[in-house]
């Protein structure tokens, strides 16, 4: 029944597509629920065996190897694409070329990565990287273990973007919860080992993600035929993806400058420490972006797919309900975190690094600005035409290493970087959903009033009580349980009544009658 009230709520269109975006939505959700409890234990745990130094040091040597990413980013969107495309429009004989040479261009860039970071990558840590020298050993140890699993994960893209495109959602779940589990592993081993345990975790972290890869290989290989790797070169679909791919490295590289860079330059100039606290601000706010982040892998096959077919109709409704849907999601998870920071992070973590407690917030302000535009991506990725989208997105995204560099030679506090980078984010929105309007014809003013005018409005709203609590009662476990109760709430009483639009009310209506009687039921026979 919610299925087909979920077919309801997009509108009646492609019912069978919308019954996969719910099933696989729930799917990723579940998995994510479960990783994040495990995460936030391991997270704990690890810092106190580590050390702050030490996690610092694991951070900032592991995003070194990452800006290598730069070519393997830019191919890993559009392989995605191309292989939803081919489902789309039911080409089997294209869909087998197209996994092959994708495998085949990653072995290679496999090969081209590994000799770039021994090149390059070790000489920089050990001669300008801002670490001790008696931790040098075991950072280029690091570094090593690193790159392998670098490599491993590069080789697996084309199998999980065919996974994504076909939309088994289920076996993300299946094998996300054995990762988690196996993290715990990792964990426990860390405490009853005496040697060097940053080494260790990083070993271990590589057999991890070695043994991953393998189950997704025989899992690809037994349930979709185009998963049978020949090592072809096929010409046109070779410079098709590279046509796609050329344009798509200068935001990968600006991308790589904007996150990685500036973890380098908070090292340069503050330390492993500081580098400590921008760790734990991400993996904060990468729990949150999670549960945007199931609900948009869900809807993307469908937003290309349709593309592929021509409904472009369905692409903008899509691209509406996910992107509210998705800054709504971030916006329940995030409210209560900005105005508990520091409780929920003393609670979590014992010892807070300096910087973290800003770093978090303002990560979780930007994450807001950011999701109101992954439809649109995914809108100018199904078209095919990223020259002028990535040109322009691309200038943005590098100002923002040569701003935080002016602004922290000037002297001002680390925090500075997360200023400028919520800024360049607020740009990058604007101009993507430009490009996405040159292309969709979108009736500006009502996409502007119901995807950006009143999300950010409501939000201010449901900020309100949080204001009230976190004002009259002082910190604590019971204003944090208080906020948090009725927050949630009047966050979700705003959703329901001005939030959404009547369809979508009707669906979250008919939702909760429908499961209210499926509970009857269950219990009338277990009775």
């Amino acid at each position: 029944m919610s299925c087909n009230l979920f077919n309801f709520m997009f509108y009646g269109i492609d019912r069978g597509g919308n019954k996969r975006i719910a099933q696989n939505t729930l799917l990723l959700y579940f998995r994510m629920l479960f990783m994040m409890v495990i995460s936030l234990y391991t997270s704990r745990v690890i810092l106190q065996v580590l050390g702050v130094e030490d996690y610092g040091i694991y951070s900032v040597v592991g995003g070194l190897v990452s800006m290598f990413s730069l070519i393997s980013n830019s191919l890993s969107n559009c392989i995605g694409r191309f292989i939803a495309f081919e489902i789309g429009r039911n080409d089997l004989m294209k869909l087998k070329k197209t996994f092959s040479v994708a495998v085949s261009i990653y072995i290679i860039l496999a090969l081209v990565t590994f000799v770039a970071v021994e090149a390059v990558a070790v000489w920089f840590l050990n001669t300008k990287m801002n670490i001790a020298k008696e931790n040098m050993i075991a950072a280029n140890w690091v570094l090593q273990f690193s790159l392998l699993i670098f490599i491993v994960n590069l080789i697996s893209i084309p199998y999980n973007a065919t996974i994504i495109a076909h939309e088994r959602m289920s076996i993300f779940a299946y094998i996300s919860i054995f990762e988690a589990i196996s993290k715990l592993v990792v964990v426990y081993l860390l405490l009853l080992s005496s040697h060097d345990r940053l080494i260790l975790y990083a070993f271990l972290l590589f057999l991890l993600s070695l043994f991953i890869r393998i189950i997704y290989g025989i899992y690809c290989k037994r349930q979709f035929e185009e998963c049978s790797v020949n090592f072809i070169w096929d010409k046109p679909i070779v410079l098709e993806m590279f046509n796609m791919a050329g344009w798509n490295f200068l935001s990968s590289m600006a991308d790589i400058f904007k996150s990685q860079g500036v973890a380098i330059l908070i090292n340069l100039f503050f330390g492993t420490f500081v580098n400590a606290a921008q760790a734990i601000a991400q993996q904060v706010n990468n729990a949150v972006n999670q549960f945007c982040n199931n609900f948009m892998t869900a809807i993307t096959p469908q937003i290309t797919k349709s593309y592929a077919q021509e409904n472009y109709m369905r692409v903008e409704k899509l691209s509406m309900i996910g992107s509210r849907f998705s800054f709504y999601l971030v916006m329940l998870f995030s409210l209560p975190i900005l105005y508990e920071t520091n409780f929920i992070l003393e609670l979590w973590l014992g010892v807070v690094p300096t910087y973290t407690i800003i770093f978090v917030q303002y990560a979780l302000i930007q994450t807001a600005f950011e999701v109101l535009s992954r439809t649109l991506i995914n809108i100018i990725m199904a078209s095919g035409y990223v020259r002028k989208y990535q040109i322009g997105v691309s200038l943005l995204l590098f100002a923002n290493f040569p701003l935080s560099y002016f602004l922290l030679k000037m002297g001002f506090d680390a925090d500075s970087v997360y200023i400028v980078a919520i800024l360049i984010t607020i740009s990058t929105l604007l101009w993507r959903f430009y490009i996405a309007h040159t292309l969709m014809h979108f009736n500006v003013k009502y996409y502007v009033k119901n995807v950006f005018i009143y999300p950010i409005l409501i939000a201010v709203i449901c900020s309100i009580p949080y204001s009230i609590i976190v004002y009259h009662m002082p910190i604590g476990i019971w204003r944090f349980g208080f906020s948090l109760i009725i927050g949630i709430i009047f966050t979700l009483l705003i959703i329901y009544l001005i939030g959404i639009n009547s369809r979508e009310r009707m669906f979250v209506n008919s939702f909760i009658v429908g499961l209210r009687n499926k509970i009857y039921r269950n219990n009338r026979y277990d009775t």
